[in-house]
């Protein structure tokens, strides 16, 4: 009996497999592990504003097909270049108090997310204010693409990080920032980027290095670095503000080049005298290359002037705090009868090496 029934149990489950196997054979099962039509938005909120990152399936943009082969490719992406960029900074808007903010977009690419081919939207939104809230409003592919589109939202600002989905049924979220940016935060976040850039800036330190080489007296070493701060505050106003503007090639090169030239002067002068009118001089190359790493940053545009001028006294901070630490040790050396040999003429040929390839690899030369 027990046999019977163990017999009829494995007929039993072999039919159950074979019809299962013969409903999936027929049924219109999706090939893909997830759906085509989900778009995915990452968020990165900053001093200035927000950057955007926006995928977007290929089956959702095919309005943009061109020669109709459900795909789409580089060339298609060149051509329609301008119409994407309308088409998504129209339907994709970021708002601060009700008031939209400024987009640019700032490349289009094809890409892919988890194994569905796509196109990636890079944009930028400026804000006109420290963040502390600001509203997404997403009306791309419902109305005219895809109306079962979903877009899967990922806000991180910091360690913070938020979530939200977007439908056909709801366009729109709310952002509150974890910690909303006041003008004393964006402030503070500029004099510590100011105070980061002079300490990351080697070829800056080097420069003031080489300038203390020869120094004795502490008067000329006061002149030196207020020539130095009064000089590249000068042009740092004049480069960010657009008053004046040079190549940044230019301005790279040149500064590797004054940094030879005071090697040279070391060697050749051995004093420190009239050091601070070179100083000066010099000084408002290296202005204008400051202006240059502010510019990759940017600026807010509702503290423009403040966060100009505390990133410039960030960088006035930390030159001070390196001259604090050096000093002292350049002064005990020179006690010592073998450091205008050791010290400052091999120091200046190292300087005048290091200075010289810079200035070469700037160029293209090398």
């Amino acid at each position: 009996m027990n046999r019977a029934r163990n017999g009829r149990l494995v007929w039993i489950i072999i039919l159950l497999i074979l019809t299962l196997f013969f409903w999936l054979s027929n049924a219109r099962v999706p090939a893909q592990a997830h759906p085509l039509n989900n778009g995915y938005s990452q968020l990165s909120v900053t001093a200035k504003g927000v950057d955007y990152e926006l995928f977007i399936p290929e089956n959702s943009l095919l309005m943009f097909d061109i020669d109709h082969d459900n795909k789409i490719t580089e060339r298609e992406l060149t051509d329609k270049h301008s119409e994407m960029t309308r088409y998504v900074t129209d339907r994709l808007r970021l708002e601060q108090d009700m008031e939209p903010m400024t987009v640019t977009m700032k490349s289009i690419h094809l890409d892919e997310k988890d194994t569905i081919p796509g196109v990636s939207f890079s944009l930028n939104y400026d804000a006109f204010k420290p963040i502390q809230r600001f509203i997404i409003d997403y009306n791309l592919l419902f109305d005219d693409a895809d109306p079962a589109h979903l877009n899967f939202v990922l806000i991180t600002e910091g360690d913070d990080i938020d979530q939200a989905v977007l439908d056909s049924a709801h366009r729109s979220y709310h952002y509150e920032s974890f910690h909303p940016a006041t003008p004393g935060t964006v402030l503070w976040n500029f004099f510590m980027l100011g105070v980061e850039h002079i300490l990351t800036g080697y070829d800056h330190l080097l420069f003031l290095f080489s300038q203390l080489l020869i120094a004795v007296r502490t008067a000329e070493i006061v002149k030196i670095v207020t020539a130095f701060t009064i000089a590249h505050s000068i042009t740092l106003l004049l480069a960010a503000t657009g008053i004046i503007r040079l190549p940044g090639t230019w301005v790279e090169v040149g500064i590797a080049l004054t940094i030879c030239y005071v090697a040279i002067e070391n060697i050749v002068v051995k004093t420190s005298r009239f050091r601070w009118l070179l100083t000066f001089a010099f000084g408002l190359i290296h202005g204008i290359g400051f202006a240059g790493a502010l510019g990759e940053i940017g600026l807010p545009q509702s503290y423009f002037l403040g966060s100009l001028l505390i990133f410039n006294l960030g960088v006035e901070a930390g030159q001070l705090a390196i001259v604090v630490l050096v000093l002292p040790l350049l002064v005990r050396l020179q006690r010592f009868g073998w450091y205008g040999k050791a010290v400052i003429i091999g120091g200046s040929v190292l300087i005048f090496v290091l200075a010289a390839k810079w200035a070469l690899e700037r160029a293209g030369l090398l």
